[in-house]
């Protein structure tokens, strides 16, 4: 693991050396130049298509936690960060490097931009969403999209103080307070999100999405809000998906058009919010 200076530790590990030089070839890449933010992150997403999962890893095996930038395995969420990050740190610079979009990654990936331990680190979307939201990094489209009919749903998040025992790093009582304080934030949290009759519909919703859009799926899972999230990417009239897959424990690009994959997951999907990298 090399180590380097950066602002929130004395140092930002990074999880072998060749990930300054994959993160330089991928901003280095001359198609960028010509692609809008949003289709940025599509192109990113491609790239690390492959990658496998550090779920376990990062998060669930984990006792305590070391900024790190890892290019080459992904949380879901990390993916989606990474994804934004890369396209932040292209436009940051004339010519852009990794640490660019260390500093980029730290800002998208860590409450308030900032990576100071465990819980520091974002464990549910809706948290992700509302910081990223309130400090300019992304938009919610959800609730934007012409001729669709978007809802909204009310939840009380609080699965993880329930499921302690999955967390290593909440066996520490200081990080279990922190994670409760947390959730008494997202108490009757309101959860907009585009039915499942729509994503179904590939007339209504297809056209209206954008390459690069990032889809959360709501679960019915009364106390938490998705499971599942990722990317869409346009292939032709297709719109795609390419997420950290729950059952393959890799960066996935799915076969299955969007609005199919939606109808065969239908018993366990409720909806979808869709939220934008910031223009």
């Amino acid at each position: 693991m090399v180590s380097l200076s950066a602002k929130a530790y004395e140092s930002v590990a990074f999880h072998c050396e060749k990930d300054t030089v994959l993160i330089n070839t991928l901003l280095a890449s001359p198609e960028l130049n010509s692609l809008a933010p949003g289709e940025r992150v599509a192109f990113f997403a491609k790239k690390l298509v492959g990658s496998p999962s550090s779920l376990r890893t990062e998060i669930l095996d984990a006792e305590s936690h070391e900024f790190t930038v890892n290019i080459h395995e992904f949380t879901p969420l990390s993916l989606i960060s990474t994804c934004i990050a890369l396209a932040q740190a292209y436009e940051s610079s004339s010519a852009p490097n990794w640490r660019d979009f260390a500093d980029k990654f730290e800002n998208v990936m860590y409450k308030k931009g900032v990576a100071t331990d465990f819980v520091s680190r974002f464990l549910y979307p809706s948290d992700w969403i509302s910081d990223n939201i309130f400090r300019g990094n992304v938009t919610d489209a959800t609730m934007y999209f012409d001729g669709l009919n978007p809802k909204k749903k009310e939840k009380s998040i609080d699965y993880i103080s329930h499921h302690r025992d999955a967390i290593k790093a909440l066996a520490d009582s200081t990080n279990f307070e922190r994670l409760k304080m947390l959730e008494m934030g997202f108490r009757n949290h309101q959860i907009p999100y585009i039915t499942n009759g729509d994503l179904m519909n590939s007339s209504r919703f297809n056209p209206k999405a954008k390459d690069g859009d990032i889809f959360f799926l709501l679960t019915p899972d009364f106390n938490l809000d998705s499971r599942e999230m990722g990317i869409l990417v346009r292939e032709g009239n297709q719109l795609l998906i390419i997420q950290q897959s729950p059952s393959k424990e890799a960066v996935t690009l799915e076969e299955l058009p969007f609005e199919n994959y939606v109808k065969r997951n239908v018993k366990r999907i409720q909806g979808a919010r869709i939220i934008r990298i910031a223009q």
